[in-house]
């Protein structure tokens, strides 16, 4: 694919497509955004665009008809002067567009899953009845599992009657192709980002300086620590037999630096682009690495992700009368403590699981997502008990030291999801695992001791730097200081000079050339 950190990406696609958009009047400035979008796509996903239309295609086709059945009942609704009659008449319509979101959902459903899970599938077949079926050998769409995501979120909230239905199918495409969202997300609403892109207001200096400070924050973040970072990462992976102990370790924590430079740094980039156009995307980063617990790290990590499981897979479920039943029956049985987990928990199974199996097509994902369920699980089933125990204890856990190590124990927990996630299978993340805790040596961590990472002592200390850079930035953001503005409030001689200098670290310490392969977007493969 083109990557968002290209010059191809930046000249070509982007570039012409920003040149041309802000040279058009506003009322076409959308169509541009479509072009551009879809040039794109076309060429970063080699032609295979049949599912992206057939999806932008049911999205617009369940929209107008829920909206169609919405206004019947209330032309009924409107001629009946009998409430028992009007209340049946809303009981029928709201029945046929559950029916309708129900078949739409399963059809953009069932694309997302014959286009990325049908070789999963036929493993998992084969492995269980000893077949043989072949692999169709179906190649995954560029960005599937966002924009079938969108696609969902546009047509429930049209059904919950919190947007009104699009008329026009090809804006309802390039909300769900937009260049800048279409590849790693973020997952937006259509209240988030369709409307901008419909009116497509002019942008400002402002927004065009602030652009340029965010974009190129995220570029240091992806090429100078995530694309330097996959060398170690790469190295311990692909050959962890020939690693223990602490070289296990220093892996594992390299791909979550790697990941959490490469994802929240390619968000910073499109934020920062969609500044250049007047468009504000959702935010998906909040300093996840502050987190004091499991679910506040998910609260500031993959945020519109987990916005979307929340509105429509926690919610729905949790509503359900599968789930009502349940709630009843447990409070016959249990106190109220447990009365209202156990119904809770039954619901976040659903979201978790749905998590990891969005991740990716193999069992490894969704081990990870219900890995996060159970430590979720575990917490909340003791919290009466490790209450009794810090209140014995007089544990202050609203103290400083406390919150450093509920930080500490936050990170270390992701990092274990982390290998999950980055092994290549269920089995050889167990072998890693249980290679941390063999041959403990310090000193292969040196820097010039022949441990095989495939750094030198120049990509160490760019790595070192820029981690305390990130780390620093990260503690200013967290007191609540908005950079961003404070560098855009400058005297306007400085801040070009800073604006300079920054692109030209980018430059000087990229991680490009010879030394360095071309390292392909993560998320892009989700």
């Amino acid at each position: 694919m083109v990557s968002y950190t290209s010059f191809s990406f930046f000249l070509l696609y982007f570039g012409i497509t920003a040149v041309i958009y802000s040279i058009m009047p506003q009322k076409v400035r959308w169509i541009v955004l479509l072009c551009g979008s879809y040039f794109f796509y076309f060429v970063s996903s080699k032609g295979n665009v049949i599912p992206l239309i057939l999806v932008s295609l049911a999205v617009w086709g369940c929209g107008l008809w829920l909206e169609k059945m919405q206004s019947k009942m209330k032309g009924k609704r409107k001629a009946s002067s009998d409430k028992e009659e009007k209340k049946k008449i809303r009981a029928q319509y709201n029945q046929y567009k559950r029916r309708i979101l129900t078949f739409a959902v399963l059809l953009v459903v069932l694309i997302l899953l014959i286009c990325k899970y049908t070789g999963f599938f036929v493993e998992t077949v084969n492995g269980i009845f000893k077949s043989n079926i072949a692999n169709p050998g179906i190649i995954q769409p560029l960005g599937i599992s966002f924009f079938v995501l969108e696609g969902i979120s546009y047509m429930a909230d049209v059904y919950y009657g919190k947007i009104e239905a699009e008329k026009n199918p090809l804006k309802i495409s390039l909300y769900l192709s937009f260049m800048l969202t279409v590849v790693e997300g973020p997952v937006a609403r259509y209240d988030q980002l369709g409307t901008q892109l419909s009116k497509c207001k002019y942008n400002n200096l402002e927004d065009i300086s602030k652009g340029y400070i965010r974009m190129v924050w995220g570029l240091f973040k992806k090429i100078v620590i995530a694309d330097r970072a996959v060398i170690l990462v790469s190295a311990v992976f692909d050959n962890y037999e020939r690693y223990s102990g602490l070289q296990i370790a220093a892996g594992i924590a390299f791909y979550t630096l790697q990941l959490y430079c490469e994802f929240s740094g390619v968000m910073d980039i499109v934020c920062g682009l969609g500044s250049f156009l007047g468009i504000k995307l959702p935010e998906n980063f909040n300093q996840p690495f502050f987190a004091k617990s499991i679910n506040e790290f998910w609260q500031r990590w993959h945020i519109t992700l987990g916005a979307f499981l929340r509105d429509y897979i926690f919610y729905p479920v949790s509503l359900s009368k599968g789930i009502k039943n349940l709630s009843a029956k447990t409070k016959e049985k249990f106190n109220q403590y447990y009365a209202g987990l156990i119904p809770t928990a039954t619901a976040l199974f659903f979201v978790w699981f749905t998590n990891g199996f969005w991740h990716g097509a193999g069992w490894k994902y969704i081990v990870y997502g219900l890995y996060y369920y159970f430590l979720m699980m575990l917490g909340m089933f003791i919290k009466p008990l490790s209450d009794k125990f810090f209140e014995k204890l007089k544990i202050n856990r609203e103290g400083r030291a406390y919150g450093i190590f509920s930080v500490l124990r936050t990170v270390v927990i992701v990092n274990i999801g982390m290998l999950i996630f980055r092994a290549d299978d269920l089995k050889t993340a167990f072998l890693m695992f249980k290679s941390m805790f063999r041959n403990i040596d310090f000193s292969v961590l040196l820097i010039g001791h022949k441990n095989g990472f495939g750094l030198n002592i120049y990509d160490w200390a760019v790595i070192v730097i820029g981690f305390f850079i990130i780390l620093s930035v990260g503690i200013i953001k967290e007191k609540g200081c908005d950079i961003t503005e404070k560098i855009y409030r400058l005297p306007f001689a400085l801040k070009f000079v800073l604006y300079l200098a920054a692109i030209f670290v980018i430059i000087i310490f990229g991680a490009y050339g010879e030394e360095y392969g071309v390292v392909d977007l993560i998320y892009a493969n989700f």
